[in-house]
């Protein structure tokens, strides 16, 4: 095997130019303009991007550093034309002037600032008002490193200061004076040292320690220093927040009295005591053990957990008064979650410790005493890790941004509507959507109800009977109806408060309702009861009741299909509607329609009756498709009638749901007479259609995914912004819970106490986010109402965790696997815009349950593998509807699992068998060293076809070489560093084929091969050129090489022999993770014919190579490096061809090239 040193050929233009990228967001910080304009400020990799906090929009980027993450952004605060901004990364370091972030929001480009390099890693930095002076870094050692401003524009780094140089995670700088600079450090073992650092260099001391604290249990991954805060009129104080492994939040005193810290006797002693205690590390004496330089500094004014894992962000929201108010606190975690806390101190204790700490020689003994509260939380970012925070206050407004591992950008506050949108929200005359969240018992509920004339009269002489809340529904998006048990009945005027008063209801209908009834609103404005008795009654708009009908026993369920569903062949005047009535004891459901306006019924009610096998049928729900009848059981039964000679006849019986849940909800695809959705209390929603090809129309599941809700009640479409949306609701435990589906967003959470209760939604036709909600939790009237949802996002995300696999079909989409075992299906909008590039989430897939190995397309099928032997088939369509939607369902799963089913199906390949596209042919390479290989049609499910078994080593690759109906040849790369040939050949007179025979094995790498890809091509033998076939494998290692192998395949003989094999050492610094064959025409030069070749790896670069295949004038392979850049993309784990002439790289993030 011939080695050789990688080589690069110069070339003047590079081959591979950045395209997109979408990564963690490592940095932020809101940017305010002159004119009152809200900018966020993210660092996306090197790239700083501005953003529209009110629109959404991506304004412009700028890269700012050639290979290095942005960590930080600090915009200083003069508002002139001189104000600059400072952002960090690691090392490096680069200063612009403001007016570049006003370029950048008008669409233009300005030029990059020029990179510096500090001293040490760098935590955080600030810049002082004046142009004429610089600002100061803190460093990963305790250190400030002034930035010296110089005449001409250009800065410089000053001499470092410390006090000590502890190992720090984490520190903030906040500036006291123009010459004063206070500093917070948190250390890699536990501590927690603040200190000030002096900017004149002609004091006998550029720093004084104030405090080092302990306590925390682990790293401090972040302190957070807050404004000078007033509690009383005449007492400000100063807080350290801090954050830790520990996963507490504490909050420590900060503020400088001086008199208790430095006596005017001996303070330069306790000024060098306290900063012998910042030396300490882990190892060696405690500091606990001087106690006598402490003053209580160990002591902290609260403590409280609330993150299930590590915290990595803590922040102050700015608030400067807070008399007679708790002090607000966010902190951000490793979970994706955002909490909130409330801080509530004990002022008496503050005071007193205010005035002792004024005397002169005085002794600071009283400990300031608080106590946290958390108040909350929701979680922002899918996967794991908030990368980034930024709180911020202005005026009364109060901004909360974070950037997640995930990509994502998520606000709340200020930013949520335009001041000119959100006062016309709060002046409109008609209060729909009101903020609301409030609880009431009935008795509070009352006052609020002016009392009728009647029910004085009646009361008189009547003993009190206990009422309480029975039932609830919407009139109209801005009218509530509550019920009480006595038969009472109250319309509310949302609002705050909400206007209710008491309907005046005839004794005979009030009787009839007290003891049971049923409460739906069909229509707007009109309410249908149904009672004990069986009769149903109409409340219409003008408050009037009507008897519609009586059925012969207790009414159990009103369901209505809903005004839009309605056939072409029922009576279509919108001045009617149907409702079905379900009742106890009945082999039916009775049909009714009636006039609105009148109650006066059209016809006599119909029976649509039930299956004979289903005497139990208890019906759920019920829609309309076109000129069918689809009903929903509570079982998960789907029932088709279709209407013959005037009656409905079942056509059909379907049960997808695993268990006996019921279906809650179904509901027509906008635009579609042949597609429906259902919801179920398996956590499922799937679409159906109906397919009348062969006369009798039949249902055939074309979607189910499973969201992150729970028990999924039901469903609607809203169009918004001109495209419809799918929001789906239901209950996760003790939390009503309404998820935007198309956007793959929560819009609410409410605690109300879970599923078994009375309650009623009612969403926002036009606008997802606004809704109402009203529930009954122990004997208490809870109301929820929206204007938006608390959280937005501004910056779509992509997985919370490392990407393992790339996939990109023929027809455009891009499917892409993580290590939080979800596949997520992309389409990339290309642009001559930069700013208007990205991916649109088409769907979301959490079947697997564990780390997924592999993605591979064939057609409309994507196949998935992943450990504990899980190998999925997906069948992906179009959603024939104006919602335009991809519709995925998992048509086949692995049938050979073992009796432990652990195993890891580490890789896979396909295609179709002997040319037909409805089989496949699909190999499957195993941990445990086997390869089973299968044929695969949805009739006949899997066949096995022929399995190998290789060695003890776990294989890593598998590729098909040669195959037909009657020969299989497949390529393995395994652990041992092996490339192996396997050939299995049909038996005589027999559809089963023999196991697999191993036929070569070659060693490429010296340990695991990691990628792998083909490359097929007409041999270059002038002797046979037309009936010979080169095939080039090329493989990448853990070993940091590149591999090549050369296999000459004879079809007349169907022989696969070895020519050569080459390896390319050093290719990376770091272990190949994904390779990729361009494809490009192979080119003929002087050195022989050339393949390229695209790798990347953990050393975060990206390479094109050029392999130059051997010929028969003796020309041996040769591999030249084309191109090297940079990839953005850490811990990489495939890259793959998308497209025409574009590489996508997967790993922490995504990035896009063009070749």
């Amino acid at each position: 095997m011939a080695d050789f040193e990688a080589m690069d050929q110069k070339t003047s233009v590079s081959k591979l130019q950045h395209n997109f990228l979408l990564n963690p967001i490592t940095a932020l910080t809101p940017y305010l303009d002159a004119s009152g304009r809200v900018f966020a400020l993210a660092g996306e990799d090197a790239w700083l991007k501005v953003y529209d906090v009110d629109s959404n929009q991506l304004l412009g980027q700028l890269r700012i550093f050639h290979s290095q993450s942005i960590h930080g952004i600090f915009v200083s605060q003069d508002s002139s034309r001189d104000g600059r901004i400072l952002i960090w990364g690691g090392q490096s370091v680069a200063i612009s002037p403001q007016a570049a972030l006003q370029a950048l929001s008008e669409g233009c480009i300005p030029p990059s600032p020029k990179e510096l390099k500090a001293p040490d890693w760098i935590y955080d930095g600030i810049l002082f008002s004046s142009p004429n002076l610089g600002g100061a870094l803190v460093t990963a050692h305790n250190e400030i490193v002034p930035i010296l401003a110089s005449s001409d524009g250009s800065f410089s780094f000053g001499t470092l200061t410390s006090p000590s140089r502890p190992i720090l995670y984490s520190a903030n700088l906040t500036l006291l004076s123009l010459d004063t600079i206070l500093v917070a450090g948190g250390t890699v073992f536990g501590e927690i040292i603040v200190w000030k650092y002096y900017l004149d260099s002609t004091r006998s001391s550029q720093w004084d320690v104030l405090f080092v604290f302990t306590g925390h249990e682990g790293s401090i991954f972040d302190v957070s220093i807050s404004p000078e805060i007033e509690i009383t009129s005449d007492t400000k104080i100063r807080l350290l927040a801090s954050c830790s492994d520990d996963r507490t939040v504490r909050v420590w005193d900060i503020t400088d009295r001086s008199s208790s810290v430095v006596s005017p006797v001996n303070g330069d002693h306790v000024r060098v005591s306290v900063a012998q205690e910042a030396r300490e590390t882990g190892f060696g004496e405690n500091s606990e053990a001087k106690s006598e330089n402490r003053n209580d500094s160990s002591k902290c004014v609260a403590v409280e957990m609330g993150h299930v894992s590590r915290i990595w962000h803590v922040k102050f929201t700015g608030r400067t008064d807070c008399q007679g108010a708790p002090i607000e606190i966010f902190s951000f975690g490793e979970d994706g979650s955002r909490q909130k806390w409330e801080l509530s101190l004990d002022v008496a204790k503050w005071e007193e410790a205010a005035k002792l700490s004024t005397g002169a020689g005085s002794s600071y003994w009283v400990q300031p005493a608080g106590k946290l509260r958390n108040c909350g939380g929701m979680v922002c970012h899918s996967g794991k890790n908030i990368w980034s925070t930024t709180v911020s206050r202005r005026e009364n407004s109060l901004l909360v941004m974070s950037g997640g591992a995930d990509g994502r950008i998520v606000t709340s506050g200020g930013g949520d509507a335009s001041s000119e949108k959100a006062a016309a929200i709060l002046s409109s005359q008609t209060p729909e959507f009101s903020d609301i969240n409030s609880r009431l018992t009935f008795d509070e509920f009352l006052r609020f109800v002016p009392p009728l004339a009647e029910s004085k009269v009646a009361s008189s002489g009547t003993k009190k009977v206990k009422e309480g809340f029975y039932r609830y529904v919407f009139l109209s998006e801005s009218r509530l109806m509550a019920t009480a048990a006595s038969g009472r009945i109250f319309i509310g005027a949302i609002g705050t408060p909400t206007a209710w008063e008491e309907l005046s209801v005839p004794e005979v209908v009030r009787a009839d309702i007290a003891s049971f009834h049923m409460l739906v609103s069909p229509t707007t404005g009109t309410a249908v009861f149904g009672t004990m008795s069986g009769r149903i009654y109409l409340l219409n708009e003008a408050r009037a009741f009507t008897e519609l009908t009586q059925l012969s026993s207790k009414i159990t369920d009103i369901i209505c299909p809903g005004q839009s569903d309605r056939p072409s062949s029922e009576n279509g005047n919108p001045q009617t509607q149907t409702l079905f009535l379900t009742a106890v004891g009945q082999s039916h459901t009775t049909m009714l329609e009636y006039e609105i306006s009148t109650g006066k019924l059209i016809g006599d009610p119909t029976p649509v009756k039930f299956d004979g096998d289903y005497q139990n049928y208890i019906m759920t729900t019920a829609a309309y498709c076109g000129d069918l009848l689809v009903l929903g059981s509570r079982v998960g039964t789907l029932t088709l009638y279709e209407r013959i000679d005037g009656s409905w006849t079942k056509i059909e019986n379907r049960k997808d749901c695993r268990d006996k849940d019921a279906v809650t909800n179904v509901t027509p695809l906008p635009g579609s007479s042949t597609a429906f959705l259902t919801t179920c209390r398996d956590g499922r929603y799937r679409i159906y259609t109906i397919d009348s090809r062969d006369g009798r129309p039949t249902m055939h599941l074309q979607h189910e995914i499973s969201p992150p809700l729970g028990m999924i009640e039901g469903a609607q479409f809203t169009r918004h912004d001109g495209s419809w949306e799918l929001v789906l609701h239901g209950f996760r435990g003790s939390y009503f819970v309404v998820w935007n589906e198309t956007a793959r967003q929560e819009l609410a959470a409410v605690e109300c106490g879970g599923a078994n209760r009375p309650y009623s939604y009612k969403p926002s036709a036009s606008d997802p986010g606004r809704l109402m909600f009203v529930y009954t939790k122990v004997a208490l009237m809870g109301m929820y109402g929206q204007k938006h949802p608390t959280l937005r996002v501004l910056k779509e995300g992509i997985h919370g965790r490392e990407i393992r696999a790339v996939a990109a079909s023929d027809s455009g989409y891009i499917a892409t696997a993580a290590e939080d075992t979800t596949i997520r299906i992309w389409q990339y909008k290309d642009s001559k815009n930069q700013t208007s590039r990205g991916f649109k989430c088409l769907a979301v897939m959490e079947k697997h349950s564990a780390g997924i190995q592999a993605l591979k397309w064939h057609g409309d099928y994507l196949l998935s593998s992943a450990a504990n032997e899980e190998f999925f088939i997906w069948h992906i369509t179009r959603v024939k509807s104006d919602y335009e939607a991809l519709a995925v369902v998992c048509e086949a799963v692995y049938p050979d699992r073992t009796g432990d089913g652990d195993l890891r199906i580490m890789n896979l390949d396909v295609q179709s068998w002997d040319g037909r596209a409805d089989v496949m042919l699909i190999s499957l390479a195993l941990s445990n060293s086997t390869i089973r290989s299968y044929r695969y049609s949805k009739p006949l499910g899997f066949q096995l076809l022929s399995t190998g078994h290789y060695t003890t080593a776990c294989l890593t690759q598998i590729r098909h070489l040669y195959t037909n109906s009657h020969e299989l040849s497949v390529l393995t790369a395994s652990t041992d560093g092996h490339l192996a040939i396997w050939s299995s050949n049909r038996t005589a007179d027999s559809e089963n084929y023999t196991p697999f025979t191993l036929t070569v094995a070659t060693k490429i790498h010296q340990s695991t091969i990691k990628s792998m890809d083909i490359s097929w091509s007409h041999s270059s033998s002038q002797s046979d050129p037309c009936h010979t076939y080169c095939c080039l494998a090329i493989t990448g290692g853990d070993d940091n090489a590149l591999g090549i192998l050369e296999i000459l395949f004879t079809p007349s003989t169907s022989t696969l022999t070895i020519l050569n094999k080459s390896r390319v050492k050093s290719a990376h610094a770091a272990a190949v993770t994904g390779l990729a064959v361009l494809p490009s025409h192979p080119q003929s030069n002087a050195q022989g014919e050339v393949t390229e070749v695209a790798t990347v790896s953990n050393d975060q670069r990206l390479k094109v190579w050029k392999v130059a295949r051997a010929d028969e004038k003796g020309r041996r392979v040769s591999v030249r490096m084309s191109d090297n850049r940079y990839s953005s993309v850490a811990d990489a784990g495939d890259l793959e061809v998308i497209g025409t002439g574009r590489l996508m790289v997967g790993g922490v993030g995504v990035e896009i090239w063009e070749f």
